[in-house]
């Protein structure tokens, strides 16, 4: 099949550094050449463009993976009338509709409950359930979650860094690193942004690592922590933790895909957030039993997490559309 991905075109696919959204579309471009698929990647902000480039070729499907763009969906229907066409949502706070009109959301998820057109390929099965709540057309929603290339990451059975928590993500509100600054143990990875308390000035931050970078270092941590207030699943970095042989310490919304019962996953309870003792203790705690299940905790990542695995479901979804 021809398929075309559609991007942001707000930063580079693949991206140098930050950047979950465009991580991904390169690894759905990549796995499904593995397969044997052509996978295109169209990465402007500009939608006449969007609509220029895939005017040039004779698409199977085409897949818009930035929800901004939901208002060009007729249009590239008629550009492109014998392509099947879905969306997807990368949006962190799909199930707080208290959020939406703060974000401006609110336009495009009334857009996305009511399309009844194209499919909405939802990456999680929470968001699957939110649209379902909201009486979005069933026959129109997929579920294809994300993962993260297991073959590119660096493991370690016995990390460089036993004793330390790695807290990887861009600085910002949602993910909350500027509450847990001052636990020693933390090291701090990712885009600074001056919206919050953080101080980039302490030790204890790192910078932005690059994309090569971080392929070969996140197996240095005993442990990965993400207590942000919102995702739309389990996240990437989460994954990439877990195929990299770390346990990991989040907050139930970055929880949402994780076998909570698995020794090696900590969920902070949400009243539990600002105690930074108890936030202090089950980081040491899950750092002690990750460090001793490392293969597992990988062939974890691996079982469920792999593109090697979510684009064969991919491609099936595809192949059944109606």
């Amino acid at each position: 099949m021809k398929i075309a991905l559609v991007g942001p075109g707000i930063i580079e696919i693949p991206p140098k550094g930050w950047g979950a959204v465009e991580s991904l579309i390169w690894d759905y471009a990549t796995e499904l050449g593995e397969l044997g698929h052509e996978g295109s990647i169209i990465n402007t902000p500009d939608r006449g463009q969007i609509l220029r480039d895939l005017r040039k070729e004779d698409y199977d499907f085409i897949h818009v993976h930035y929800d901004v763009f939901y208002d060009i969906m007729d249009y590239i229907h008629t550009a492109c009338p014998n392509a099947k066409l879905a969306i997807s949502s990368h949006y962190p706070y799909i199930d707080q509709p208290d959020r939406h009109p703060l974000d401006g959301y609110d336009k495009i998820y009334k857009w996305l409950i009511n399309n009844d057109k194209y499919y909405n390929f939802c990456i999680s099965h929470k968001d699957y359930e939110t649209y379902k709540r909201d009486n979005a057309p069933l026959d129109k929603l997929l579920v294809c979650p994300n993962g993260a290339q297991h073959r590119d990451y660096n493991f370690q059975e016995k990390p460089d860094k036993p004793e330390w928590t790695l807290y990887l993500g861009k600085i910002e509100p949602r993910k909350r690193q500027h509450l847990y600054q001052g636990i020693y143990g933390i090291e701090f990875v990712g885009h600074y942004t001056n919206t919050t308390d953080f101080n980039p000035k302490l030790a204890d931050y790192l910078g932005e690592w690059t994309h090569e970078h971080k392929l070969q270092h996140v197996t240095d941590y005993g442990n990965m922590m993400l207590l942000s207030d919102g995702e739309n699943g389990t996240p990437l970095v989460i994954k990439e933790a877990l195929i990299s042989g770390l346990g990991v310490v989040v907050s139930k919304y970055a929880a949402h895909d994780l076998d909570k019962s698995l020794p090696f996953v900590t969920v902070i309870p949400d009243d539990k957030w600002n105690d930074i003792e108890y936030v202090q203790t089950e980081l040491r705690k899950n750092r002690e039993i990750s460090v001793t299940m490392r293969k597992e905790i990988r062939q974890y990542g691996i079982d469920n997490f792999s593109w090697q695995k979510l684009v064969k479901t991919y491609v099936e979804n595809i192949e059944g559309m109606k």
